[in-house]
């Protein structure tokens, strides 16, 4: 895998974590904001052709 696709599956993940704990921290301007961030590491790996983890149960409420 390149360089490239670990640092953004890195990247993905954090976000995803990141989106976890401000919705559990009720912060949702940070959820929101943290989210659409996720959604453009998304958008990049799927132009870019980077398989990405499956989300969990607790990813998709993010």
């Amino acid at each position: 895998m390149s360089e490239f696709a670990v640092n953004l599956r890195d990247r993905v993940r954090q976000a995803r974590e990141d989106v976890r704990n401000a919705r559990r921290d009720s912060d949702e301007d940070r959820a929101s904001a943290v989210g659409a961030d996720l959604a453009n590491l998304e958008r990049l790996a799927a132009e870019h052709g980077v398989e990405l983890p499956e989300q969990t149960s607790d990813d998709a409420r993010a």
